[in-house]
Order: C-alpha cells, then structure tokens, then sequence
C-alpha cells in the first residue's frame, strides 16, 4: 500500500477550491428522522405528548375563558326577564317609600295642628292629697331650718305654752304660708301643681297663662283657701260637683278632655 494514496493536500487558506466540501448529509438525514420519529410515537401511542421542549410532567397553565366585556358607565344594556322584574321590584319599592313618607309627613302636620282640649272639672282628693304631702314635707323642712338658725326647744315650748298659745299660732302660720307659696307659684309659672299635673289637671288654659289678670285670680284662689282652712271649698266642691273655688276667683279648674 502505498502511502502517499492517503496523504491529502490542505490549502493555507479557505476558499481555494482544493478543499473537500462538508456534505449535507446530516441535516438531510436528520429531517427525515423527525418524520418517522413522530410516526413511531404515534404508532406507541404516544400521540398526546406535546412537543420535546415541553416538560410532560408540568401541567398546562389555567387559560383566559373569553368573558364579555362589562358594559360602560354611561351605556344602556339591555335587560332581560329577570332584569326587568328586578326593576319592577325597585320602582314598587320607590312608591311605597314615597307613600310612607307621605302618609308621615301628613300625620306631623295633623299633630301640629291638633290642639288639646280642656273641660272644666271639679276638685279632685288624688290631686289634692299628693299636694298635700308636699306641702307638709316643705313645711317641717322649714321648721327645721328654723329651729336650727333660732336653737329653740319645739318639744318644750309646745308641752308648755305660754298664756296666749303663740306657739301654736306661729306653727298653723308657717304651714299656711308654704301652702300659699306653693300653690301660687307653680299656678303662675307652670299652670298647675305637681299633684294637678300628675292627673292631668290644671288652673286655666294654657292661652291665658301670659295674661296679666291670669296672676291675679291665681293669688286670689291660693288666699281663700289657705284662709278657709284647706277644707271649706274642697268639700263644697264635691257636694255640688263644682269648682266653687274657681268660679269665685276666676281661676277655673280644668282637666284634659
């Protein structure tokens, strides 16, 4: 064998000619493996595999479903069978809320115009025995604050009057005046004392509690019964079914129709 058969000659330099071009076998042979590679994976059944790239193992990302678009703000959408009942539904509700608020607008001005009505009454023993108890806690809470400032002995001088029974005189005196204070001054500026306000009683109407003369007939009621002794005209008043007392003065007993 001869060996200058296999000793080839190279040129320095690339585009000479003298050189062995690379032929495109390979490519050519590995385009057509990737046909009968696929065909072989699908003849395995393997035909669901992806691409080679892709990892079989890793699944699939969650794909967008295609979702309409939400309508504009200032779009109209048309509304169906269950839109439209909806909307029935809101309308009924806007009607009755205008019919509530009506019916309670026109019952407020009803009240407002409403005005209470008195009757005239008689004298009434409720009334009369809770001002009574009042008056008297008003009256021993007077003496004492008496007996304090004076340091007087009460328990003594009532066992031993003295000749003309001052004592005693001095003692109906502070409860005459508390009374007159009392009654005159819750007349004047409410109407009516605390026993008259709880069953619903009061000395005039309320139209003329800013009346000039109203003051008047109130101190003259509270004097002639202090001065008849708390009894006179209360029972005469429920002997005749009356107000004896205020038919006088001019300062009637009314009551809450």
């Amino acid at each position: 064998m001869d060996p200058f058969e296999e000793f080839e000659f190279k040129p320095l330099t690339e585009g000479l000619g003298f050189h062995k071009k690379k032929s495109a076998t390979p490519a050519a042979t590995s385009k057509t493996e990737e046909p009968s590679t696929h065909a072989f994976i699908k003849d395995q059944g393997l035909e669901l595999i992806e691409e080679t790239s892709t990892d079989p193992l890793r699944p699939p990302l969650p794909r967008k479903k295609n979702t309409p678009a939400a309508p504009a703000p200032g779009s109209l959408t048309e509304v169906g069978g269950d839109g439209s009942a909806a909307v029935d539904e809101i309308l009924k509700t806007l009607q009755k809320n205008r019919r509530l608020d009506f019916e309670s607008s026109k019952q407020k001005i009803s009240q407002a115009t409403h005005k209470t009505e008195y009757k005239k009454t008689t004298w009434s023993f409720s009334a009369a025995l809770l001002d009574g108890m009042l008056v008297l806690a008003s009256s021993l809470l007077c003496m004492i604050i008496l007996l304090v400032a004076t340091k007087v002995d009460l328990i003594g001088n009532l066992s031993n009057p003295d000749a003309q029974g001052m004592i005693y005189l001095s003692t109906v005196s502070l409860f005459a005046g508390v009374a007159f204070i009392y009654l005159t001054l819750n007349r004047i500026y409410l109407g009516y004392t605390p026993g008259e306000w709880a069953f619903d009683q009061r000395i005039g109407t309320p139209e003329e509690l800013n009346k000039a003369s109203y003051s008047l007939k109130v101190v003259g009621r509270s004097l002639l019964v202090v001065v008849t002794g708390f009894i006179v005209f209360p029972i005469l008043s429920a002997l005749f079914n009356r107000d004896i007392a205020g038919s006088i003065t001019g300062a009637q007993l009314y009551k809450k129709a």
